[in-house]
């Protein structure tokens, strides 16, 4: 009887442990092909490799500090594309795929993501609706992706930590 205690006591040390201890989500990007990080005129045709990019041709402008925002309409991936190359992560989300609920759940990731120490205090993210792509949601960063079919906010996160600012994009530290 003493054996069968001892077994039924470790059972349900065990639950408990998993019930309320949970296992924290890791980052689950992908590296992917990177294409060089050509400077190219506003409005010039953008060509990627990947879909979603994840680097390659974009804009020259300099991304400015009011651009890392949740926007309800499409950025050009030519702006996004920049962000990357600065250390930035970008959300993705399609429009056909990603109700009214599911853009509400990004925005209250927008808000809970962390600001950045090396970008002056802003949230180096920017979450945009885009369509080419074959799921409902892509984290990417620059050289890296993760894509998902319906909002995941604690794995979203952790891909967002894992590659923020990270030293692989590469004109890291600016805005």
């Amino acid at each position: 009887t003493w054996g069968a205690g001892i077994i039924v006591l470790v059972a349900l040390a065990v639950v408990l442990v998993v019930l309320f201890f949970p296992r924290p989500v890791s980052a689950t990007m992908r590296q992917v092909v990177t294409e060089p990080a050509t400077h190219v005129d506003e409005g010039a045709p953008l060509t990627y490799s990947g879909r979603p990019p994840s680097s390659g041709m974009h804009f020259g402008t300099v991304p400015q500090a009011a651009e890392y925002r949740m926007f309800d309409g499409p950025l050009s991936p030519g702006r996004w594309v920049h962000m990357l190359e600065h250390g930035a992560i970008v959300v993705l989300y399609r429009t056909d795929l990603c109700n009214a609920a599911c853009v509400e759940q990004l925005g209250q990731f927008y808000d809970s993501a962390p600001r950045s120490s090396l970008v002056g205090g802003i949230r180096h993210l920017t979450i945009t609706p885009y369509q080419d792509m074959d799921h409902a949601i892509a984290v990417v960063a620059w050289g890296y992706l993760d894509e998902m079919d319906q909002v995941d906010k604690d794995r979203i996160m952790a891909d967002f930590k894992s590659k923020v600012d990270a030293s692989t994009a590469p004109e890291r530290g600016a805005l």
